[in-house]
């Protein structure tokens, strides 16, 4: 997310220099390309012009702390100031004192509001709680049925009214939308708040639609009333216009972020964490959470033991693929890491699901003793696990590879580190642009 302006972002940077005292040369020819990059990124006019004054002010006479370039000092006055722009955020969500409590969605039609229904669903079983979701969306065809098909599948409890009593501390409304902002809209909304004790209204909007997002989350907030914003589809916003222009325009905060299509890729829109990734500085904190949310830790032992011991089987291996892919796309945890946008580039193009995907159907291919023991693969086997998995036996031999070099800089390296954590996941180091190879 947020490439375009990250990259203009850091090439804007770049062009500042100067010693000692920032001079004021330098500082109005790097916030001109700061202005650029962001009225390029879809951002609101207004918003960029108070944004450059603000970091403007931040700058002026500004002394650079020991230890920090020019452009360092001058990246520390824009992320402060891109944290302040994107609400300062930090928090999931709300639970009411007394249960249950309920939650609205609203938000026009084709934003993600059944999806994003099922995923704040599986962040509030995560925090300990009974989530139920509640289609009420009797306009749009099949909108009952998707809900209950996605809830079902996540192991959500579903009802399509609001019940009167239940074991569920946690509603999630699903309200009907329309493909515009009308008045008939708002009156239902209006009515349905007034007669269910709502703890949140919170409003789903399309990144991808830009300033126009921002109009409708205007709009809802005059009519209805919203307590936040959870923003879907971040994951193919390269621009970032919606969310910078959110905070300014509607005084609401982005509470949530939509960054894929998967149940899990919905987190909690952390301002700092978000600023930290445009500027290309990562996001560490949430790549750590992601993995502690997804790594069996029982699983991750036993690996370690093998690896500790020159044993890693392909079950080893097949554990540590589907732990990588439960923690969502290659792309998304790439952007948490420093400098990962670099990596990001070479895999243009690549599809890195199913490049993993291909990684498990050669290890399902394999009986359970070729899997204990990789040493029996000799060319007969290799070439009956590649008929079995619909690829060519090049790729077989890739896996093989693979499933060495991690035995090998495991007996190099230590198989975990100090704090007793595996050094890595297999698959990241070796996807070559293209799917090449891995």
């Amino acid at each position: 997310m947020f490439e375009a302006l990250g990259d203009r972002l850091a090439a804007a940077l770049k062009k500042i220099s100067g010693r000692g005292v920032l001079r004021p040369e330098d500082v109005d020819a790097g916030l001109r390309e700061v202005r650029l990059a962001l009225l390029e990124a879809d951002v609101n006019f207004k918003v960029v012009k108070e944004f450059v004054e603000r970091v403007r002010a931040r700058l002026a006479g500004a002394e650079i702390s020991p230890g920090l370039t020019a452009p360092q000092t001058v990246i520390k006055a824009v992320d402060a100031e891109l944290v302040e722009l994107l609400g300062g955020n930090s928090e999931g969500l709300r639970y009411a004192s007394h249960p249950p409590t309920v939650l609205m969605l609203v938000g026009l039609q084709g934003s993600g509001k059944t999806t994003t229904a099922v995923k704040l669903a599986l962040l509030a079983r995560r925090d300990g709680h009974r989530p139920m979701v509640v289609g009420l969306d009797r306009r749009r065809p099949a909108a009952m049925e998707q809900l209950k098909i996605l809830a079902e599948r996540n192991q959500v409890a579903f009802a399509s009214e609001i019940p009167k009593a239940g074991p569920e501390d946690v509603l999630i409304l699903d309200t009907a939308g329309r493909l515009h902002v009308e008045a008939e809209l708002m009156a239902e909304l209006k009515q349905l708040k007034s007669k269910v004790k709502v703890a949140e209204t919170l409003l789903v909007a399309d990144s991808m639609t830009g300033q126009e997002a921002v109009k409708v989350g205007e709009a809802f907030g005059k009519e209805v009333g919203v307590d936040g914003v959870i923003l879907t589809k971040l994951d193919g916003d390269a621009r970032g216009g919606a969310a910078l222009s959110f905070r300014v325009a509607t005084g609401e905060r982005i509470r949530f972020a939509g960054t894929g299509e998967k149940p899990t890729d919905l987190e909690v829109f952390h301002a700092e964490r978000m600023a930290s990734r445009i500027l290309g500085m990562g996001d560490v904190l949430s790549l750590i959470e992601k993995a502690e949310a997804a790594v069996d830790k029982e699983k991750a032992a036993e690996v370690e033991r093998h690896l500790r011991a020159g044993q890693l089987s392909f079950d080893d291996f097949l554990s540590q693929i589907r732990q990588l892919r439960g923690m969502g796309s290659l792309e998304s945890m790439l952007e948490m890491v420093p400098g990962g946008g670099a990596i990001k580039g070479q895999l243009a193009g690549a599809n890195t699901e199913k490049e993993m995907q291909k990684m498990e159907a050669i290890i399902l291919s394999m009986t359970p003793r070729e899997r204990a023991h990789p040493e029996l693969l000799d060319g007969a086997r290799k070439r009956r696990i590649a008929r079995g998995s619909g690829v060519q036996p090049a790729d077989v031999n890739r896996l093989i590879k693979a499933r060495d070099a991690m035995q090998k800089l495991a007996k190099q390296f230590g198989a975990v580190n100090r704090k007793g954590r595996l050094a890595g996941l297999p698959g990241i180091g070796g996807f070559q642009k293209g799917g090449a190879g891995w």
